[in-house]
């Protein structure tokens, strides 16, 4: 958890989103805070890190959909007599 210098320090950056995207874009680089330039970064680090994992849990499940697909094709060739002769 924030200690509350660095939560209110975040929450007056967030009032500043109401500016244009490319001054925000800017004021994130460069807060002026050297804290807060760090608070920043280290989001920028967790975002990507959880990009990442994200991404691989995507990948993971779209295998173990494969995997459950091919076990249902097999399990019904084999309930119902279809081999790969009979294809």
């Amino acid at each position: 958890m924030l200690p509350m210098n660095k939560l209110k320090k975040l929450l007056r950056s967030v009032a500043i989103m109401t500016i244009n995207p490319e001054e925000f874009e800017q004021y994130l680089k460069d807060p002026g805070d050297p804290e807060l330039k760090a608070l920043f970064e280290e989001i920028e680090i967790c975002s990507q890190q959880y990009d990442k994992k994200s991404n691989k849990v995507k990948q993971l499940c779209q295998e173990i959909e494969d995997l459950a697909l091919s076990i249902d094709l097999e399990f019904a060739k084999s309930k119902y007599g279809i081999f790969a002769d009979d294809e």
